[in-house]
């Protein structure tokens, strides 16, 4: 009998230890899968839309935010990094949902472009998460954990 009850806890413990593995890899997997919908609008999309311009002339409206008053525009000319760190142009210490060094938004002439480091949260554009980086335009909305910014001229 008692052999009987070992042999079922052992394959009790075997059937949890696979659960949890596959639990594991699905929540592990789940942040690399692609969106069904491109990250990328598409070309008749991106020609309807206005470009930047000037990059000294591009700026962020801070939507929400639990660091930043909403409606405060920040100059976004060049180079704008994001997150929690004090050392960020734009720095969210009570955000709890950024990373230290979460995105950067780069801004040329005529383009523009979001960066993210790497974020454990994830960094996302109207609503959809950015792979490594993706073009911007006007009136995108940059989501850096609970932080929402809109980029306008």
């Amino acid at each position: 009998m008692t052999e009987q009850l070992l042999l079922l806890f052992q394959a009790l413990f075997l059937v949890l230890l696979y659960l949890f593995i596959w639990r594991v890899m699905r929540s592990a997997s789940s942040g690399l899968r692609i969106p069904e919908q491109s990250a990328h609008a598409s070309a008749p999309e991106v020609r309807s839309r206005p470009v930047i311009g000037d990059p000294m002339e591009a700026s962020l409206v801070v939507l929400a935010s639990d660091s930043i008053e909403p409606g405060s525009v920040i100059r976004a000319g060049g180079a704008v990094s994001i997150g929690r760190g004090l050392d960020n142009t734009v720095a969210l210490p009570d955000d709890e949902f950024s990373s230290t060094r979460h995105a950067r938004i780069e801004i040329g002439h005529d383009t523009a472009r979001v960066v993210d480091l790497n974020s454990r949260n994830g960094t996302f554009v109207n609503g959809e998460r950015v792979i490594n980086a993706r073009a911007l335009q006007l009136e995108d909305v940059v989501r850096v954990g609970a932080t929402e910014l809109k980029l306008t001229r």
